[in-house]
This record gives structure tokens, sequence and C-alpha cells, in this order.
């Protein structure tokens, strides 16, 4: 057996998925992946230090230390807001790096971190766990006997804003693909005390431009809202030819952490960055139009 990939974690605190995957890579099980975590930093020194121990990694004190020796790096601190800062070091040296949705704290970030790793050499990736499931490549596979996608809404629980409409916009692109050029909040309050997270249901047009593939399909992005006892993510399709049976996503996170090794052990994009950008787009052109009163944005505009 090949030895494992060594990779380094840039935020690993409670409620982290650093945190959570580097247990799940390091614990009972975790070698089919075929990743060791062997560097660990977090803003808090203690956090990092109590994961180290645990699953003999080193903690180091700087973030850019996670790096050294490495094969690739996670950069998955809870809040996005520092992720260009995070990754500059590494995205300089050429490195391997993937970043934990929504990719960054702005699209202006954004566009910088696939700037700075296309000027330097260094391959990235950033993936929602909803993009890579066998129930959204069965979905796809379907999508010719229905004929040209008309509607579609895409559903998803819970109020947190950072952690889960990523994973509904996630869960749509991969099925229908890229090509959203309009966005509009139709319903998306934030609450004022905790502004990542929604203050009741949320509800977000979406609309794919002539070019896209998935032309002339628009629909709606949602969440339950606060106060949900369910977790799941559901998509369903209205075709020219027929109605698609529910999409429901299998929420797991093995199909992603395979991809994270194949793309640190070839270097290979799994998804093009400017897709990946077009879902950061869509996440925060429907913040910027809940911001305006629910003023349609064009993906372009941001």
């Amino acid at each position: 057996m090949a030895e494992p990939l060594r990779v380094g974690i840039v935020g690993c605190a409670e409620g982290t998925h650093g945190k959570v995957w580097a247990e799940l890579l390091a614990g009972p099980g975790g070698e089919r992946f075929g990743m060791r975590p062997v560097r660990v930093w977090d803003a808090d020194p203690r956090a990092a230090a109590d994961l180290a121990g645990r699953i003999g990694a080193v903690a180091v004190l700087e973030p850019a230390a996670v790096g050294k020796g490495v094969d690739g790096v996670l950069v998955t601190e809870l809040f996005p807001d520092r992720y260009l800062e995070l990754a500059r070091p590494f995205l300089v040296a050429g490195q391997r790096v993937f970043l934990n949705r929504p990719f960054a704290g702005s699209m202006a970030d954004a566009r910088e971190i696939v700037r700075l790793a296309g000027q330097h050499g260094a391959r990235l990736y950033s993936a929602s766990a909803l993009f890579h499931t066998a129930a959204g490549r069965a979905a796809r596979e379907q999508l010719g006997a229905l004929g040209p996608i008309s509607l579609f809404t895409v559903t998803g629980p819970t109020n947190h804003l950072v952690f889960y409409l990523p994973h509904a916009i996630a869960a749509l692109v991969s099925v229908l693909g890229g090509g959203v050029e309009m966005v509009q909040a139709v319903r998306l309050e934030r609450d004022r005390a905790q502004p990542h997270l929604a203050a009741g249901p949320v509800v977000i047009y979406a609309e794919y431009g002539p070019q896209a593939a998935a032309s002339p399909a628009r629909g709606t992005i949602q969440m339950v809202g606060p106060g949900v006892d369910w977790y799941g993510f559901r998509l369903q399709l209205f075709g020219a030819k027929a109605e698609a049976e529910p999409v429901r996503f299998e929420v797991s996170y093995d199909l992603l952490l395979e991809t994270m090794a194949e793309f640190f052990r070839t270097g290979t994009e799994p998804i093009p960055p400017a897709l990946i950008l077009e879902m950061t787009g869509i996440y925060y052109a429907a913040l910027a139009s809940a911001a305006q009163r629910g003023k349609p944005m064009r993906l372009a505009q941001l």
C-alpha cells in the first residue's frame, strides 16, 4: 500500500471541518482515504495542541508552518473571512490548497485567491460535500429524459447561511452545472445580532443565462429557517417532457475526501476555478440582494 499523503490543516477548533476530518482520517478506517494529518494550526493554540496530541500530528504556532513538508493544505477555519490571508503563503509557494466552503470572505478575496494561484502555479480545490454525491450523479444521468429544464427548487434546512446556503447552491450546480446569471433574494432577513444566521425562512430566486447548458432553467434556492428538527437537501426538477422524482442528496464526506486525496496526489483540479467563483458568486449575490431590499443582482456585477 502506498504511503498516505501528508496534509496540513489550518483551522481545527471545535466545530470546524478541519477537526472533524482530521479525526476521521486518523481514526479507525480513515486509512482508506490515503491522507494523514501531520501538521495543524488554529488561532486557539490549545485547540490545535489538543487535536495534535490525539491524532499524532504536530501543532505549529504560525499558520504558514502548516505547509512545511506536506502534499497539500486544508484551510478550514470556521468562517471564511480570513481565507485569503491564511491561504496566501501556500498559494505563493505553489502548493495544492483546499479551501472550505464558501471559498472566501468576499468576491474580491475569491478573485484574488484565484489570481494568486494562477500567478504562482498553485492548484485550487473548494467544494461542499453536496457537490460530490451519488444522488447528484444519478440525477445528471436522467436530465436528457426530462427535456429542457424549466423550473427547479432546491431546499435545505436550518438558518445558518455560511454553513448551509453554500451546500444548497452546490447541490443545484452539481446537477444542472454552471451558468447562473441572475440572483434575487425574495426573502432573506439576517439576524441582527448574528448575521451569519437567517431570521426566518430563506427564498432566493436564481436564473440561468441563455448561454448555459441548463437554460432556460430558473427557480428557487430555499432554506427552511430556524427551529428545524430535520436535516437534508432536496432538489426538484421540472422539464418540458417530464417531472423528475425529488433528488434526495446523501450527506457524507466520503466522496469529498476521496476527491480531495486525488487532488493532492495529482494536482488535477476537480472543479474549474471559474465554477468555484460562480458558486461563490451566487452566495454573495444573494447576500448583496438581501442588503438592497431584494434588488436583482447579476453575477457579473460582483
